[in-house]
């Protein structure tokens, strides 16, 4: 629901007018409490006033009242003559008369001479006798301690005509008291004395007795609250402590804060109210308004929801405002997003340059009407095309292209498909059985010129060579994949031979399941030893020594069983994954040459490179940073190529060659005499050496014409500066002739076959000993 346009207008409404209602509450009771607050700091300020009045106004009664016992004669008499017993009757009497709790007699010096209750405090009183005499006072009003309890104390002295003794009377601070001032105040009055612990110890009070101690206890230290007044009782009570002048004695005023807290909660209450009615209003008016303002996006969502169904033109709701130009807009996106539906389905199904259909349209033919008993599916490529695009450009590739796919959609009557699958090529389904006659004829069509540039240049016109593959709809498999893969397979199969039509047999799913089965168990065998290397003897002529060798790679596959070097090796080539397997072998042989130098055998051992080996930049680095990981000189290795490889991209590998022969890396041509490279090129090589095929050295000893060549590769190579290697040797008589030309070292199985390292290392040992 919260996803709507409309509830969420709603709740931004109401948010709002709550937010507002909120902030205005907030500000109010804030103000309100505050105000609450101020008006009882000022009713305790009154109250302190009133206090201390209060006070004043009781000692100047009771100094009258003591003044009346000073100015008897009869008092002064017995002052005079010091009689005791009747000075202390005396004090008595006229103290329950004015309420007094304390009486006493002080000498002029202030020292006690009688008191209606023992006290222990002459050094008070004296201090304050003493502190009067400066200011000629009458008489004196204060407050003392005595004990743990305060009195108001006056103090008049007697005189005879000059001060004889002074007459003391003490009033205790006590509930009656705290009662007389609350009657004027209107608050409660606390008298309260401090304990060592910080307690409080009330004296007199007029608070509730069940309230009394809990409140005493809430407030602690009086210090906290000489200043200003404190909550206490859970705000029940606002205090305000009174300094006495008597250390640890306090007086403490009590507001009570109850009807301040009601007026607050009252008003409180009704704003409550008037804040949830305003929400309620809010409410109502909000969704009234958020429908209204939302009707005309529930028609424009009501017409989206239609376009996107798509099942027709929908008509666009007629409004106003904004909401008519969104309207239209929608209107003219619903036109704009036919066309593009229709040209994006086009586009799934058609090929861009030529028109025709492309895979994705055949592989939704072919799950339709497979499996099928009768019809062809023609797979036509065009032979070389990448050259001719790249040599005449792409803009004449693409033309040769269109050319191309009109005339296949005009070859065949009966075809009920013709498609582009991509580059150069194209697919044709036919309802019939199609014969080596028709792939002839559509030979003949490709062979007809194309027209490329108008005018008379040379390129203007030209023909092209196809290789056609077959695969009849009953040797296709029921799934459309299968029935592809097959067809793949003859193609590729068309394009390694020379014969323009390559038909499915049977049996080449078994061949390319091999095939795929050993590029993508190489990872995995190099992990688990199914690959291993042999090590092939290399004999050197002059001092009929052996101190190289070529390093061969076998693989035992565990499904496959023995699989040949050639045949893996180049299909490793094709799939890209050559270079893993030269970097096991590269690795795996400078391990074990590791092991023999440490020992003392400084053996050289040849590795092979691939065509997809020398192209790689990168190439030289790995070599070194190996030799560097196996502790090994330069020397210790060298890199066998092959003529084709050097040709395959001559710029490049030359650039390579050179960067491992500034390495010292020892390089070879191999198989010399069987590539496409002529003699001269071989001044143009940075190797040092050239292996002599093995087709010119088997029949050396009965082939003259073997014999000449391998003579002629020997001073050619040996005029150049190039050491020579024959390869395939394998009888005496051969290694005659070869030692008869100054051939440098011989290789083949007339010495030993390729041996694993252990094997290798005592048939070089027991060679030696010969």
């Amino acid at each position: 629901m919260l996803k709507s346009f409309q509830a969420r207008l709603i709740i931004f409404i109401l948010v709002l007018l709550a937010l507002v209602q909120l902030g205005t509450a907030l500000a109010v009771l804030t103000s309100l409490k505050e105000d609450n607050y101020k008006q009882g700091v000022d009713a305790i300020d009154v109250s302190r006033n009133v206090f201390d009045l209060f006070l004043e106004s009781r000692a100047e009664q009771l100094t009258q009242g003591v003044e009346i016992l000073t100015s008897d004669f009869a008092f002064k008499q017995a002052v005079a003559t010091r009689e005791t017993s009747t000075i202390r009757s005396v004090l008595e009497n006229h103290g329950a008369r004015i309420n007094a709790d304390i009486s006493l007699l002080a000498s002029p010096t202030g020292e006690i001479i009688t008191a209606t209750q023992e006290l222990g405090v002459n050094n008070a009183i004296s201090d304050l006798v003493l502190a009067a005499r400066p200011s000629g006072s009458s008489s004196i009003s204060t407050k003392i301690a005595f004990g743990d309890s305060a009195y108001q104390l006056v103090l008049v002295p007697v005189k005879a005509p000059n001060v004889v003794a002074w007459v003391g009377m003490a009033f205790l601070l006590d509930h009656s008291l705290a009662e007389q001032i609350k009657t004027v105040a209107g608050l409660d009055i606390s008298f309260v004395h401090e304990t060592n612990d910080s307690d409080l110890l009330s004296s007199g009070s007029t608070l509730p007795e069940n309230e009394k101690s809990t409140l005493l206890k809430d407030i602690g230290r009086i210090e906290n609250i000489l200043n200003a007044p404190v909550f206490s009782n859970n705000e029940k009570y606002l205090s305000l402590g009174v300094d006495l002048g008597i250390p640890s004695q306090w007086g403490i005023i009590h507001l009570p804060y109850g009807p301040w807290l009601a007026s607050y909660n009252n008003t409180r209450n009704q704003l409550l109210l008037i804040f949830s009615a305003a929400l309620a209003l809010a409410l109502l008016l909000g969704v009234a308004f958020a429908r209204n303002m939302t009707r005309p996006i529930g028609r424009l969502v009501d017409y989206a929801q239609q376009i996107g169904l798509g099942t027709k033109k929908v008509k666009a709701p007629s409004l106003s405002g904004e909401f008519c130009v969104l309207s239209s807009t929608m209107e003219t996106m619903q036109d704009s997003i036919k066309n593009r539906e229709e040209e994006l389905t086009y586009r799934a199904s058609h090929d861009q340059l030529t028109g025709l259909l492309n895979q994705s349209a055949v592989e939704q033919y072919l799950s339709d009407v497979l499996p099928k008993t009768k019809g062809s599916l023609l797979l036509v490529n065009i032979r070389h095309f990448k050259n001719i695009s790249n040599m005449l450009g792409v803009d004449v590739g693409n033309l040769l292209l269109s050319k191309a796919a009109e005339r296949l959609k005009g070859w065949k009557d009966d075809a009920s498909m013709v498609a582009r699958l991509g580059g150069d090529r194209f697919l044709l389904i036919l309802e019939q059985n199609i014969s080596e006659t028709d792939c002839l004829d559509l030979r003949t069509l490709f062979e007809m010129e194309f027209e490329t540039e108008s005018g008379s240049s040379a390129h203007s016109c030209m023909s092209l060579d196809i290789n056609v593959a077959v695969l009849l709809f009953e040797h296709a498999t029921s799934s459309v994949n299968g029935a592809l893969r097959r067809l793949d397979i003859v193609s590729d199969k068309a394009k390694e031979g020379s014969a323009l039509c390559a038909f499915y047999e049977e049996g080449q799913d078994e061949d390319h399941q091999r095939q795929l089965t050993i590029v993508q168990d190489l990872p995995m065998a190099l992990q688990s030893n199914q690959l291993f290397v042999v090590y092939q003897p290399k004999v050197g002529v002059a001092e009929n020594d052996c101190n190289e060798a070529e390093a061969l790679i076998r693989w035992i596959h565990p499904k496959l069983g023995f699989l040949p070097p050639d045949e893996f090796i180049t299909l490793l080539e094709h799939a890209g994954s050559i270079q893993l397997l030269t970097k096991w072998v590269i690795n795996s042989v400078l391990s074990q040459l590791s092991e023999w130098w440490s020992a003392g055998h400084e053996i050289r051992v040849a590795i092979n490179l691939s065509a997809h080996d020398l192209v790689d930049e990168t190439l030289p680095d790995m070599v070194r940073q190996a030799l560097e990981d196996n502790g090994l000189p330069a020397r210790a290795l060298a890199l066998e190529v092959t003529e084709s490889a050097v040709m395959n991209d001559r710029v490049k590998v030359i650039n390579v060659l050179k960067a491992l022969q500034r390495m010292d890396i020892h390089l070879a041509i191999d198989d010399f005499g069987t590539g496409q490279s002529s003699l001269a090129y071989l001044r143009e090589l940075p190797v040092n050496e050239v292996k002599i095929d093995r087709a010119f050295i088997q029949h050396i000893a009965t082939n003259k014409g073997d014999e000449f060549i391998s003579k002629a590769t020997i001073d050619l190579s040996h005029s150049l500066g190039f050491q020579v290697t024959a390869e395939g040797t394998e009888d005496a008589a051969s290694v005659d002739i070869l030692r008869h030309y100054e051939c440098d070292k011989i290789q083949g199985y007339f010495f030993s076959k390729p041996l694993v390292a252990d094997d290798f290392f005592q048939w070089r040992e027991n060679f030696h000993k010969i």
